[in-house]
């Protein structure tokens, strides 16, 4: 491919091309009577007409850098000298992926690595990825594990071929990125309205890490203006951040905090399923609400009534009514005291277990289960939004069947999920990394 030094001589060259892409179509699609596959035509072959006009403005781009006489400074400091034009090849997001062109290339005068400026200006890789197809295989690999984000998101669907390790590598790579990114840069939740509260809830999940089931911890935030409601029984949540991370509530801390940077006597409801890591988590904020969650105080309550009445049976279903009524009440304290009559009277050691259990668990939340009090304040009592969130960071991309993951891998994957299902996060994320190699 000869130098490209004039802007019309560029646009005879895509001219030629488009002509004779033009007459390829004609014959591929309106002679041979192919309009039925015509989009699948399109994209084999439009792949490859803009893959040759794309390589012909790289060389007549790689020709205007020649003209500054700057090639850069090479990684050892040295100067980079232009030496000669060379053959280059580019993998790109177009179908078919590669593009080839003839671009200048430049040697460092101290230590003699060769390099292609032309490539460094477009941020590619030192394997030729440009900064399009690494975002979208990056992407594709956090979507989606491994082998069908290659062989479905990238090969079927873009047309690109990328193999695992190239993804994997990705993964790995910008999840010490999104890390950085989630502690130092990502922006705080944006107060929410005069006399609203923000929400943060908080759970754990399990993930198969280096041979062993070890527990994720998430934070979910939310405003209440972030919340709607489709239909009286279902809540959706259209604006959350997200954070999860393997390790301490310390840890999970270090991501939570500067989401709830915001100004002023912010008021927080906290939700949580009991777990002491998440109160002691929710001393950090002054001006705060703790609730626990409704819908796992009636889970302990109904797991108690299967084991002193039977599952199924209407005894346990008409324990289990008049404790949730009485909870809905603000009557915890008559919970209590229910179960405090019925203790003595239990022969079995594991009923008389699991009445002492959650009389313990009741008496450590009593101050969390004011339901009627905390509906009437207008604030949600229920964690559904954290539940989600569990599912689609990470249990939906980590927890499929014969998943296994090592430390290093599944923190990368966390951080990057957080990012992902935070709203409109990806794109900054991207933005500041700027996917470097």
């Amino acid at each position: 491919m000869e130098a490209i030094t004039m802007r019309s001589e560029f646009c005879k060259r895509v001219e030629l091309l488009a002509a004779d892409f033009a007459a390829t179509l004609w014959d591929g699609v309106v002679e041979s009577a192919g309009s039925e596959r015509a989009d699948e035509w399109m994209k084999k072959h439009g792949g490859g007409f803009l893959r040759c006009a794309l390589g012909q403005a790289l060389t007549a781009r790689s020709e205007r850098l020649r003209k500054t006489d700057d090639a850069g400074v090479c990684s050892c400091g040295g100067a980079m000298t232009y030496r000669q034009r060379k053959s280059m090849e580019l993998h790109t997001v177009l179908p078919g992926r590669d593009v080839e062109g003839r671009a200048w290339y430049a040697q460092c005068e101290e230590c003699h690595v060769g390099a292609f400026p032309l490539l460094r200006e477009m941020k590619a890789d030192p394997e030729g990825f440009t900064l399009g197809l690494r975002e979208l295989s990056l992407l594709a690999g956090v979507v989606e594990a491994y082998q069908p984000a290659q062989e479905i998101l990238l090969q079927r669907f873009a047309g690109v071929d990328v193999s695992r390790d190239k993804i994997h590598q990705l993964v790995f790579l910008q999840g010490k990125n999104a890390t950085g990114y989630l502690k130092e840069v990502a922006p705080a939740m944006e107060p929410s309205a005069p006399g609203r509260p923000i929400y943060l809830g908080m759970d754990g999940g399990m993930v198969f890490v280096d041979k062993r089931w070890q527990e994720v911890k998430l934070g979910c935030l939310f405003r209440e203006e972030d919340r709607a409601e489709p239909s009286k029984d279902r809540g959706e949540l259209l604006r959350r951040h997200v954070v999860a991370v393997r390790g301490t509530p310390e840890e999970l801390w270090a991501l939570v905090e500067p989401r709830v940077a915001v100004r002023g006597d912010q008021l927080f409801v906290v939700l949580g399923d009991g777990a002491a890591w998440i109160w002691n988590l929710a001393g950090f904020l002054p001006n705060r609400v703790e609730i626990l969650d409704w819908y796992h105080a009636d889970e302990h309550i109904s797991e108690l009534a299967r084991t002193l009445y039977g599952e199924g049976t209407e005894k346990a279903a008409q324990f289990r009514d008049v404790q949730l009524t009485r909870l809905a009440d603000d009557g915890v304290d008559d919970v209590i005291s229910a179960l405090q009559f019925l203790l003595p009277h239990q022969r079995s050691k594991a009923k008389k277990s699991a009445v002492e259990e959650l009389l313990g668990y009741l008496d450590r939340n009593r101050t969390r289960m004011l339901y009627k009090t905390f509906k009437s304040r207008g604030f949600h009592i229920g964690s559904g939004c954290v539940e989600s969130a569990i599912s689609h960071v990470f249990q939906q991309r980590m927890k499929r069947v014969g998943m296994r993951w090592h430390q290093a891998g599944a923190d990368a994957m966390l951080a990057l999920r957080s990012i992902y299902r935070t709203h409109e996060a990806w794109d900054p994320f991207i933005a500041w990394s700027s996917m470097a190699a």
